[in-house]
């Protein structure tokens, strides 16, 4: 039975940021996506057993999905940038400043009715999403448990096009950080 699991990677470090504006979120994304994750968190033993009996690993290329992995000594299969998370859109204003989390709110509310200055669209990541499941499925072949070290937006639309391929969920994920969900193909 082929399994695919989808993991999230961990609470990223990121310092504390005072209110800004909506051009200098574009500079806070950078930060996000260069920032080190926490590695202390109540989880661990049960995600090194999990790391521990897969037969391939593999995450994106974004920095705290890599560090997630090099955390518990490991090294990854592959590191793609297929499976980076969903790119956040940002724009020019200086009128409004803001808590960055409220900044990603709104942008990613946006990004999902079709707003995607400065990034990838909703359209164009699901596309995407559709290629990285199919690549999964292709490493599902030659591995009995593939495991994914990926993001809460990217995970989800993956684990959608796995279902409409008739794989199953057996494990539901709370898209928390450190948190996963198992996908099952039962042989036919």
């Amino acid at each position: 039975m082929s399994k695919i699991i989808l993991l999230r990677h961990g609470e990223v470090a990121i310092e504390n940021y005072t209110n800004i504006s909506a051009k200098e979120f574009g500079k806070w994304i950078v930060a996000y996506n260069n920032s080190d994750i926490k590695s202390e968190f109540s989880s661990k033993k049960k995600i090194k057993s999990l790391l521990n009996k897969t037969d391939i690993l593999i995450c994106s290329n974004l920095k705290r999905s890599i560090r997630s992995i090099e955390i518990f000594n490991k090294t990854p299969f592959e590191a793609n940038a297929i499976f980076n998370e969903a790119q956040l859109p940002f724009s020019n204003w200086n009128l409004l400043k803001l808590n960055p989390k409220i900044w990603l709110i709104f942008f990613r509310v946006l990004w999902f009715f079709g707003y995607s200055q400065n990034c990838e669209s909703y359209k164009q990541t699901k596309q995407r999403a559709k290629k990285a499941t199919q690549k999964l499925i292709e490493l599902s072949k030659q591995n009995e448990t593939v495991i994914l070290v990926g993001h809460g937006i990217m995970n989800k639309l993956i684990q959608k096009e796995l279902i409409l391929k008739d794989w199953h969920e057996t494990k539901k994920s709370k898209n928390d950080n450190w948190d996963y969900g198992v996908l099952e193909l039962k042989n036919q």
